[in-house]
Protein backbone atom coordinates (compact mmCIF):
# COMPACT_ATOMS: atom_id res chain seq x y z
CA UNK A 1 0.00 0.00 0.00
CA UNK A 2 1.42 3.44 -0.84
CA UNK A 3 2.89 5.54 2.17
CA UNK A 4 0.36 8.20 3.03
CA UNK A 5 -2.48 6.21 1.34
CA UNK A 6 -5.91 5.57 3.16
CA UNK A 7 -7.07 2.02 2.98
CA UNK A 8 -10.63 1.89 1.23
CA UNK A 9 -13.67 2.21 3.53
CA UNK A 10 -15.94 -0.75 3.21
CA UNK A 11 -19.35 -0.12 1.81
CA UNK A 12 -22.12 0.05 4.10
CA UNK A 13 -25.80 -1.90 3.97
CA UNK A 14 -29.02 -0.24 3.80
CA UNK A 15 -30.77 -3.08 3.84
CA UNK A 16 -33.69 -3.92 5.99
CA UNK A 17 -34.82 -7.30 6.83
CA UNK A 18 -38.81 -6.54 6.97
CA UNK A 19 -41.46 -9.14 8.53
CA UNK A 20 -39.07 -10.72 10.97
CA UNK A 21 -41.67 -12.84 13.06
CA UNK A 22 -40.14 -13.98 17.19
CA UNK A 23 -36.60 -14.03 15.54
CA UNK A 24 -33.58 -12.38 17.46
CA UNK A 25 -31.70 -10.28 15.80
CA UNK A 26 -27.65 -11.66 16.08
CA UNK A 27 -25.06 -9.10 16.00
CA UNK A 28 -22.97 -10.45 13.20
CA UNK A 29 -19.00 -9.70 13.83
CA UNK A 30 -17.09 -7.56 11.36
CA UNK A 31 -14.56 -8.77 9.66
CA UNK A 32 -11.40 -7.59 9.80
CA UNK A 33 -10.61 -4.45 7.83
CA UNK A 34 -6.72 -5.29 8.24
CA UNK A 35 -4.30 -8.00 8.43
CA UNK A 36 -1.68 -7.13 11.69
CA UNK A 37 1.49 -7.33 9.25
CA UNK A 38 4.38 -6.44 11.11
CA UNK A 39 2.36 -4.57 14.15
CA UNK A 40 4.05 -4.37 17.35
CA UNK A 41 1.34 -6.51 19.63
CA UNK A 42 -0.04 -5.14 22.53
CA UNK A 43 -0.15 -6.01 25.59
CA UNK A 44 -3.25 -7.93 26.93
CA UNK A 45 -5.24 -6.17 29.10
CA UNK A 46 -5.95 -7.58 31.99
CA UNK A 47 -9.31 -7.63 33.80
CA UNK A 48 -10.71 -6.22 36.52
CA UNK A 49 -12.04 -8.35 39.68
CA UNK A 50 -15.43 -9.53 39.01
CA UNK A 51 -18.24 -7.97 40.57
CA UNK A 52 -21.38 -8.79 41.82
CA UNK A 53 -24.18 -9.73 39.35
CA UNK A 54 -26.96 -7.11 39.03
CA UNK A 55 -30.57 -8.41 39.74
CA UNK A 56 -31.76 -9.29 36.49
CA UNK A 57 -35.10 -7.44 37.17
CA UNK A 58 -33.13 -4.30 37.89
CA UNK A 59 -31.28 -4.65 34.31
CA UNK A 60 -34.66 -4.69 32.77
CA UNK A 61 -36.41 -2.27 34.87
CA UNK A 62 -33.73 0.52 34.51
CA UNK A 63 -32.81 -0.61 30.34
CA UNK A 64 -35.16 1.50 27.86
CA UNK A 65 -37.77 -0.80 26.74
CA UNK A 66 -38.03 0.35 23.28
CA UNK A 67 -40.44 -2.03 22.26
CA UNK A 68 -43.48 -0.61 24.28
CA UNK A 69 -42.02 3.37 23.71
CA UNK A 70 -41.50 3.00 19.36
CA UNK A 71 -45.37 4.73 19.56
CA UNK A 72 -45.91 6.02 22.72
CA UNK A 73 -49.56 7.33 24.34
CA UNK A 74 -49.31 10.90 25.26
CA UNK A 75 -53.35 10.95 26.76
CA UNK A 76 -55.73 12.97 24.64
CA UNK A 77 -58.10 15.13 26.76
CA UNK A 78 -60.54 13.64 28.05
CA UNK A 79 -63.32 14.48 25.44
CA UNK A 80 -61.01 13.74 22.27
CA UNK A 81 -59.85 10.25 24.11
CA UNK A 82 -63.61 8.73 24.43
CA UNK A 83 -64.47 9.85 20.92
CA UNK A 84 -61.81 8.44 19.44
CA UNK A 85 -62.45 5.60 21.49
CA UNK A 86 -65.81 5.17 19.72
CA UNK A 87 -64.61 5.74 16.45
CA UNK A 88 -61.97 2.65 17.14
CA UNK A 89 -64.82 1.03 18.23
CA UNK A 90 -66.99 1.53 14.86
CA UNK A 91 -63.85 0.91 12.70
CA UNK A 92 -63.64 -2.71 14.67
CA UNK A 93 -67.16 -3.05 13.22
CA UNK A 94 -66.33 -2.43 9.77
CA UNK A 95 -63.85 -5.14 9.41
CA UNK A 96 -66.52 -7.69 10.22
CA UNK A 97 -68.87 -6.16 7.28
CA UNK A 98 -66.50 -7.11 4.48
CA UNK A 99 -64.12 -9.82 6.14
CA UNK A 100 -66.72 -12.82 5.00
CA UNK A 101 -66.85 -11.17 1.59
CA UNK A 102 -63.07 -10.17 0.93
CA UNK A 103 -62.29 -13.47 2.14
CA UNK A 104 -64.65 -15.67 -0.52
CA UNK A 105 -62.94 -13.33 -3.35
CA UNK A 106 -59.65 -14.79 -2.59
CA UNK A 107 -60.47 -17.86 -2.19
CA UNK A 108 -62.26 -18.23 -5.45
CA UNK A 109 -58.67 -16.88 -6.67
CA UNK A 110 -56.65 -19.19 -5.38
CA UNK A 111 -55.35 -17.40 -2.83
CA UNK A 112 -55.49 -19.32 0.25
CA UNK A 113 -54.11 -22.36 1.31
CA UNK A 114 -56.95 -23.19 3.53
CA UNK A 115 -60.16 -21.74 1.88
CA UNK A 116 -62.51 -23.48 4.75
CA UNK A 117 -60.34 -22.32 8.04
CA UNK A 118 -63.02 -20.60 10.57
CA UNK A 119 -60.48 -18.44 11.77
CA UNK A 120 -59.85 -15.44 9.31
CA UNK A 121 -57.09 -12.69 9.86
CA UNK A 122 -57.80 -9.52 8.45
CA UNK A 123 -54.58 -8.60 8.27
CA UNK A 124 -53.55 -11.66 6.04
CA UNK A 125 -56.76 -10.68 3.77
CA UNK A 126 -55.32 -7.24 3.32
CA UNK A 127 -52.02 -8.17 2.99
CA UNK A 128 -52.75 -10.72 0.11
CA UNK A 129 -55.27 -7.68 -1.92
CA UNK A 130 -52.08 -5.41 -1.50
CA UNK A 131 -49.56 -7.72 -3.29
CA UNK A 132 -52.38 -8.58 -5.92
CA UNK A 133 -53.83 -5.01 -6.56
CA UNK A 134 -50.02 -3.59 -6.61
CA UNK A 135 -49.26 -6.23 -9.26
CA UNK A 136 -52.29 -6.60 -11.14
CA UNK A 137 -54.25 -2.75 -10.61
CA UNK A 138 -57.00 -2.97 -13.07
CA UNK A 139 -57.52 -7.21 -13.07
CA UNK A 140 -57.70 -8.05 -9.46
CA UNK A 141 -60.91 -6.90 -8.58
CA UNK A 142 -64.00 -5.82 -10.94
CA UNK A 143 -63.25 -2.13 -10.25
CA UNK A 144 -59.35 -0.84 -9.93
CA UNK A 145 -58.32 0.22 -6.11
CA UNK A 146 -55.88 2.14 -6.14
CA UNK A 147 -53.07 0.99 -4.09
CA UNK A 148 -52.86 4.13 -1.62
CA UNK A 149 -56.24 3.65 -0.54
CA UNK A 150 -55.64 -0.15 0.02
CA UNK A 151 -53.01 1.19 2.32
CA UNK A 152 -55.75 3.36 4.13
CA UNK A 153 -57.44 0.44 4.79
CA UNK A 154 -54.58 -1.22 6.62
CA UNK A 155 -53.98 1.36 8.16
CA UNK A 156 -57.15 1.05 10.18
CA UNK A 157 -57.23 -2.20 10.64
CA UNK A 158 -53.59 -1.39 12.18
CA UNK A 159 -54.61 1.35 14.29
CA UNK A 160 -57.81 -0.13 15.57
CA UNK A 161 -56.39 -3.71 16.51
CA UNK A 162 -53.54 -1.54 18.15
CA UNK A 163 -55.57 1.11 19.96
CA UNK A 164 -53.62 4.05 18.28
CA UNK A 165 -55.91 6.14 19.53
CA UNK A 166 -54.03 9.75 17.97
CA UNK A 167 -53.99 8.26 14.41
CA UNK A 168 -57.52 7.54 14.80
CA UNK A 169 -58.35 10.52 16.18
CA UNK A 170 -56.44 13.36 13.10
CA UNK A 171 -56.74 10.28 10.15
CA UNK A 172 -60.71 8.70 10.51
CA UNK A 173 -61.98 11.30 8.43
CA UNK A 174 -59.52 10.43 5.58
CA UNK A 175 -59.16 7.13 6.08
CA UNK A 176 -62.66 5.85 6.17
CA UNK A 177 -64.23 6.71 2.81
CA UNK A 178 -61.20 4.14 1.20
CA UNK A 179 -63.89 1.23 3.13
CA UNK A 180 -66.43 2.22 0.87
CA UNK A 181 -64.16 2.12 -2.56
CA UNK A 182 -62.95 -1.01 -1.75
CA UNK A 183 -66.76 -2.21 -1.15
CA UNK A 184 -67.28 -0.57 -4.73
CA UNK A 185 -64.55 -2.40 -6.39
CA UNK A 186 -65.59 -5.81 -5.21
CA UNK A 187 -69.67 -5.18 -6.59
CA UNK A 188 -71.06 -4.63 -3.01
CA UNK A 189 -73.14 -1.52 -3.37
CA UNK A 190 -75.79 -2.32 -0.49
CA UNK A 191 -72.48 -2.46 1.87
CA UNK A 192 -71.10 0.36 0.56
CA UNK A 193 -74.11 2.26 1.17
CA UNK A 194 -74.02 0.87 4.46
CA UNK A 195 -70.56 2.13 5.95
CA UNK A 196 -71.36 5.23 3.91
CA UNK A 197 -74.33 6.16 6.28
CA UNK A 198 -72.42 5.04 9.14
CA UNK A 199 -69.39 7.26 7.90
CA UNK A 200 -72.37 10.56 7.16
CA UNK A 201 -73.47 10.37 11.16
CA UNK A 202 -70.05 10.44 12.15
CA UNK A 203 -68.99 13.50 10.67
CA UNK A 204 -72.23 14.98 12.15
CA UNK A 205 -70.89 14.16 15.48
CA UNK A 206 -73.21 11.13 16.10
CA UNK A 207 -71.09 8.39 17.37
CA UNK A 208 -73.23 6.11 19.72
CA UNK A 209 -75.71 3.78 18.12
CA UNK A 210 -73.75 2.98 14.90
CA UNK A 211 -72.20 -0.79 15.58
CA UNK A 212 -74.88 -3.42 16.19
CA UNK A 213 -75.07 -7.14 16.07
CA UNK A 214 -77.62 -10.34 17.46
CA UNK A 215 -76.76 -13.66 18.02
CA UNK A 216 -76.98 -16.56 20.19
CA UNK A 217 -75.36 -18.92 22.15
CA UNK A 218 -75.98 -21.90 20.03
CA UNK A 219 -73.48 -24.91 20.34
CA UNK A 220 -72.69 -25.03 16.63
CA UNK A 221 -70.03 -22.16 15.75
CA UNK A 222 -71.80 -19.13 13.59
CA UNK A 223 -70.20 -15.97 12.48
CA UNK A 224 -72.66 -13.87 14.08
CA UNK A 225 -72.05 -15.46 17.54
CA UNK A 226 -67.93 -15.20 16.78
CA UNK A 227 -68.34 -11.69 15.05
CA UNK A 228 -70.56 -10.61 18.35
CA UNK A 229 -68.61 -11.89 20.76
CA UNK A 230 -65.28 -10.25 19.16
CA UNK A 231 -67.18 -6.83 19.36
CA UNK A 232 -68.02 -6.99 23.00
CA UNK A 233 -64.41 -8.19 23.89
CA UNK A 234 -62.67 -5.53 21.64
CA UNK A 235 -64.65 -2.71 23.43
CA UNK A 236 -63.67 -4.31 26.98
CA UNK A 237 -60.04 -4.18 25.69
CA UNK A 238 -59.89 -0.81 24.63
CA UNK A 239 -62.17 0.75 26.77
CA UNK A 240 -61.42 -0.96 30.34
CA UNK A 241 -57.61 -3.17 29.90
CA UNK A 242 -55.71 -0.46 27.58
CA UNK A 243 -55.66 2.12 29.57
CA UNK A 244 -54.90 0.60 32.79
CA UNK A 245 -51.88 -1.57 31.25
CA UNK A 246 -50.01 1.62 29.82
CA UNK A 247 -50.76 3.74 33.32
CA UNK A 248 -49.72 0.30 35.32
CA UNK A 249 -46.19 0.30 32.94
CA UNK A 250 -46.08 4.68 33.30
CA UNK A 251 -46.04 4.11 37.24
CA UNK A 252 -43.70 0.76 37.20
CA UNK A 253 -41.13 2.14 34.98
CA UNK A 254 -41.03 5.59 35.70
CA UNK A 255 -41.25 6.53 32.38
CA UNK A 256 -44.23 8.20 29.98
CA UNK A 257 -43.14 7.47 26.97
CA UNK A 258 -45.22 4.04 26.60
CA UNK A 259 -47.89 2.61 23.92
CA UNK A 260 -51.46 2.17 24.44
CA UNK A 261 -50.85 -1.04 22.35
CA UNK A 262 -52.27 -4.28 24.27
CA UNK A 263 -49.77 -6.17 22.12
CA UNK A 264 -46.70 -4.47 23.00
CA UNK A 265 -47.47 -3.84 26.59
CA UNK A 266 -48.34 -7.74 27.05
CA UNK A 267 -45.59 -8.47 25.59
CA UNK A 268 -43.26 -7.09 27.50
CA UNK A 269 -45.35 -7.92 30.70
CA UNK A 270 -44.71 -11.42 29.57
CA UNK A 271 -40.94 -11.12 29.45
CA UNK A 272 -40.87 -9.43 32.74
CA UNK A 273 -42.58 -12.19 34.43
CA UNK A 274 -40.04 -15.00 32.72
CA UNK A 275 -37.17 -12.93 34.59
CA UNK A 276 -39.18 -11.80 37.95
CA UNK A 277 -42.59 -13.51 38.63
CA UNK A 278 -43.01 -11.00 40.95
CA UNK A 279 -42.97 -8.36 38.78
CA UNK A 280 -46.37 -6.86 39.42
CA UNK A 281 -46.04 -7.95 43.12
CA UNK A 282 -44.56 -10.31 45.75
CA UNK A 283 -46.30 -13.85 45.35
CA UNK A 284 -46.58 -13.95 41.19
CA UNK A 285 -45.34 -17.25 41.25
CA UNK A 286 -47.88 -18.68 43.65
CA UNK A 287 -50.63 -16.45 41.90
CA UNK A 288 -49.92 -17.87 38.52
CA UNK A 289 -49.39 -14.28 37.10
CA UNK A 290 -47.52 -15.67 34.17
CA UNK A 291 -49.48 -17.70 32.93
CA UNK A 292 -52.48 -15.01 33.66
CA UNK A 293 -50.87 -12.70 31.54
CA UNK A 294 -50.13 -15.38 28.89
CA UNK A 295 -54.29 -15.74 28.78
CA UNK A 296 -54.45 -12.21 28.36
CA UNK A 297 -52.60 -11.89 25.74
CA UNK A 298 -54.33 -15.03 23.85
CA UNK A 299 -57.28 -13.35 24.25
CA UNK A 300 -55.90 -9.91 22.50
CA UNK A 301 -54.48 -12.09 20.00
CA UNK A 302 -57.75 -13.41 18.91
CA UNK A 303 -59.68 -10.70 19.02
CA UNK A 304 -56.77 -9.23 16.52
CA UNK A 305 -56.04 -11.98 14.58
CA UNK A 306 -59.12 -13.59 13.94
CA UNK A 307 -58.83 -16.20 15.90
CA UNK A 308 -62.45 -17.20 16.32
CA UNK A 309 -62.48 -20.79 17.32
CA UNK A 310 -61.04 -20.27 20.36
CA UNK A 311 -62.66 -17.04 21.31
CA UNK A 312 -66.18 -18.42 20.70
CA UNK A 313 -65.48 -21.46 23.25
CA UNK A 314 -62.92 -19.64 26.13
CA UNK A 315 -64.70 -16.45 25.71
CA UNK A 316 -65.53 -17.06 29.47
CA UNK A 317 -61.65 -17.54 30.60
CA UNK A 318 -61.17 -14.92 28.48
CA UNK A 319 -62.90 -12.53 30.21
CA UNK A 320 -62.47 -13.78 33.46
CA UNK A 321 -58.60 -13.10 32.90
CA UNK A 322 -59.09 -9.29 31.77
CA UNK A 323 -60.86 -9.25 35.46
CA UNK A 324 -58.20 -10.95 37.36
CA UNK A 325 -55.38 -8.79 36.15
CA UNK A 326 -57.17 -5.58 36.61
CA UNK A 327 -57.76 -6.91 39.73
CA UNK A 328 -53.79 -7.90 40.40
CA UNK A 329 -53.27 -4.21 39.03
CA UNK A 330 -55.50 -3.17 42.20
CA UNK A 331 -58.02 -1.54 39.87
CA UNK A 332 -60.83 -3.02 41.95
CA UNK A 333 -63.56 -0.78 40.37
CA UNK A 334 -62.41 -1.50 36.41
CA UNK A 335 -62.70 -4.92 37.31
CA UNK A 336 -66.19 -4.71 38.32
CA UNK A 337 -67.08 -3.02 35.05
CA UNK A 338 -65.84 -6.13 33.16
CA UNK A 339 -67.21 -8.75 36.01
CA UNK A 340 -70.71 -6.64 35.16
CA UNK A 341 -70.71 -7.28 31.48
CA UNK A 342 -69.08 -11.04 32.05
CA UNK A 343 -72.45 -11.32 34.12
CA UNK A 344 -74.47 -10.57 31.66
CA UNK A 345 -73.57 -12.57 28.73
CA UNK A 346 -73.14 -15.94 31.44
CA UNK A 347 -77.13 -14.58 32.00
CA UNK A 348 -78.37 -14.27 28.15
CA UNK A 349 -76.51 -17.71 27.61
CA UNK A 350 -78.21 -19.38 30.37
CA UNK A 351 -81.50 -17.88 29.55
CA UNK A 352 -81.28 -18.94 25.94
CA UNK A 353 -81.66 -15.40 24.92
CA UNK A 354 -80.41 -13.23 22.05
CA UNK A 355 -77.48 -11.34 22.42
CA UNK A 356 -77.97 -7.76 20.55
CA UNK A 357 -76.29 -4.23 21.39
CA UNK A 358 -78.54 -3.40 23.64
CA UNK A 359 -77.58 -5.05 26.78
CA UNK A 360 -73.74 -3.97 25.73
CA UNK A 361 -73.46 -0.52 25.82
CA UNK A 362 -70.73 0.62 27.68
CA UNK A 363 -68.81 2.09 24.70
CA UNK A 364 -71.93 4.50 24.85
CA UNK A 365 -72.58 7.64 26.95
Amino acid sequence: MPKGKKPPVPSVSNSNPTNVKKTAFKQKKSKKAFKNRGFVPRPIPVPPPPRAPTPASFIQLTARPLAISKIPYYQLTEPVETEAMKISYVQYKLKHLLLLRLHSIICAKGLLASPSAVDIDMQDVLQIIKRQSTANPAGFFNHPLAPYEVDKIIAIRNNTDHYDLTSINQNWQTELPAYVLLCHSINEPGIAAEIQAMIDRMMAGVLDGLVEFSFQFTPAFTYEKAFGLSQIVYGVLLAFLAKEIWTFLKVKLGISNITLDLYANLKYLKKQLKINPDFFAPGGASRGDENLVETVYDTRMDNAHGGYTRATADWRVQLESVVQILVLMNKHDVALEVQVIMDRLVALETAGATVTQVDFKFMED
